[in-house]
């Protein structure tokens, strides 16, 4: 019939993303969009860390989970089908429901949890042993904890890599709350057992993340490789011969990739997929994407990354279907909230070569958002991220948000806590920064500055005169600092911690009416030190 396919497998977070993001980019004219995944149900995995504590809202099934079909959109294919074969060779998807060509796949299939990993973990899931890594796991695990009133829980991270790294000491953390509210703390020993050296895998994030655990009375167990549970005796072993003895395991297992990218030729043996960690291409295949859980990127596996990289793998894919060559953009930008108890929570923001920095985000000092500091406002934007998530992730809404880009910003970051920045002090401003420059005219409207800001994924623009020269600047600050911020809760907040940094400005009509006059400027053969400091 003429039509070119692209073929997405998986409707999870990266999959119905992806679908919505390219009906917005393709002429549906020429494309069919076939989304081919054998749930019935989309599950909002961020929730499943609440459910064994019954907290702010997030007591059943019915709380975290929609049809499959609800975050796509009407104009693709759904097909519920267990996918068997990816042939690259014929280019088609082989299903117990039929065969489907394509001209582009992008696969989303995620991971799973593998208790059959550890010698006699499966058989006690649910009973003996609990984890919340599934929503059947997350709810069978409420019913544990109500009926526990004293004891031992440990928390193991069997191996990595795992979905959500910090989510088990996130689980710590609502623990200690959830047993101090019951007024019974007291008689709980919480351990988190871990493969790491640490609370978390990133050193800058893992110092202040340890403060808070041993702050918490919360012992963490580094180094534990497990090798079997021992239900009787309620008992977990290493390889070499150690044992943290329990009451209430909750097991973290073995998270392993989808088999049929291992039985297609296009796996690492583990189930993820070999993906180029810029381009987000398949390595053993041409055509072919990867995003989310089921690549071997070396990022975080959480819905932030599969939001950050679903923008490059549609811009890449759009590149090929016009001949150019894919661009390698990702640079593993990842960014979680880290629930820490008492209606409190920090946010880690980082990327393939920045670990967490503290600071504030995505504003400097405005924020609303702390780095690697407990604050309520990054608690709210945790529990307002399911709004987000159903209403504008998912729908593909978020890559027209000019704050929230896909690439790690250094804005309201100290940097003097980062080591690449510390080596790097030698470099010059001519070695990173962007030479061709996108600038406005004086007399510009406003909204035509906002769309060029869209369209370029860029947080502010050199106000120029007739003469080209520099006359201000207009940025995302600005634009906040002339919105108007009345009405609720969330709203009151911003206004509150906003305003008290940045004067209030009117909105205007032209960039002349909200710009910053006269910026400071910086010369090329400066260091980049000095510019970060200014």
């Amino acid at each position: 019939d003429g039509m070119k396919n692209v073929v997405i497998l998986g409707a999870g977070t990266g999959g119905a993303l992806t679908a919505n993001l390219l009906c917005h980019r393709l002429d549906l004219r020429q494309w069919a969009i076939t989304v081919i995944d054998r749930a019935g149900l989309h599950v909002y995995q961020p929730g499943l860390l609440f459910i064994p504590f019954g907290m702010y809202g997030y007591e059943s099934q019915d709380d975290v989970v929609r049809p499959i079909a609800a975050p796509l959109p009407r104009n693709v294919r759904l097909v519920h089908a267990d996918i068997r074969l990816i042939d690259h060779a014929k280019k088609e998807v082989q299903t117990d429901g039929g065969t489907y060509p394509y001209d582009f796949l992008i696969s989303a299939l995620g991971c799973r949890i593998a208790p059959e990993e550890v010698e006699g973990m499966a058989g006690e899931m649910g009973t003996g042993v609990h984890t919340f890594y599934t929503l059947d796991g997350a709810l069978a695990m409420r019913g544990a904890l109500d009926r526990m009133r004293e004891g031992r829980l440990v928390i193991d991270i069997c191996e990595m890599p795992i979905k959500c790294p910090v989510a088990p000491l996130e689980f710590a953390f609502l623990a200690d709350f959830h047993f101090r509210q019951k007024g019974i703390r007291d008689r709980f020993e919480i351990s988190l057992v871990t493969p790491y050296t640490g609370a978390f895998t990133k050193p800058n994030a893992n110092r202040v993340l340890s403060k808070v655990a041993d702050a918490k009375g919360i012992k963490v167990v580094p180094n534990f490789a497990i090798s079997a549970v021992d239900a009787a005796k309620k008992t977990i072993h290493t390889f070499d011969g150690r044992t943290v003895d329990y009451d209430l395991l909750c097991a973290i297992p073995p998270n392993l990739g989808p088999a049929v990218l291992d039985d297609s030729d296009l796996g690492d043996g583990a189930g993820y997929g070999i993906t180029d960690p810029r381009t987000l291409k398949s390595r053993k295949a041409d055509c072919i994407y990867l995003l989310g859980d089921n690549t071997n990127v070396a990022t975080s596996k959480a819905g932030s990354v599969a939001h950050f990289e679903a923008e490059t793998v549609v811009e890449n894919l759009l590149r090929e279907s016009d001949g150019k060559a894919p661009l390698a953009s990702f640079d593993g930008h990842a960014n979680c909230f880290v629930e820490t108890g008492h209606h409190k929570a920090m946010l880690l923001d980082f990327n393939y070569d920045i670990e967490p920095l503290e600071g504030s985000f995505p504003l400097p000092h405005a924020g609303p958002f702390s780095l690697l500091e407990e604050s309520y406002m990054n608690h709210m934007g945790k529990l307002a991220f399911k709004w987000v998530y159903w209403n504008m992730l998912l729908p593909g809404h978020l890559p027209n948000v000019p704050l929230l880009p896909s690439h790690m910003s250094f804005m309201g970051k100290n940097l003097n806590t980062a080591p690449q920045i510390r080596h790097a002090r030698a470099m010059h401003v001519r070695d990173v920064m962007t030479k061709d420059v996108v600038t406005v005219r004086q007399g510009t409207a406003l909204p035509a500055a906002a769309e060029l800001m869209v369209a370029k994924k860029i947080s502010g623009l050199p106000v120029v005169d007739v003469e080209d020269k520099v006359v201000g600047i207009l940025t995302e600050a600005d634009f906040l600092s002339a919105m108007n911020l009345d009405g609720g809760i969330i709203a009151n907040a911003l206004e509150t911690v906003v305003r008290k940094r940045r004067a209030r400005k009117g909105m205007g009509t032209i960039v002349d009416d909200i710009m910053t006059p006269s910026p400071l400027a910086i010369g090329e053969g400066d260091t980049l030190e000095k510019a970060v400091r200014l």
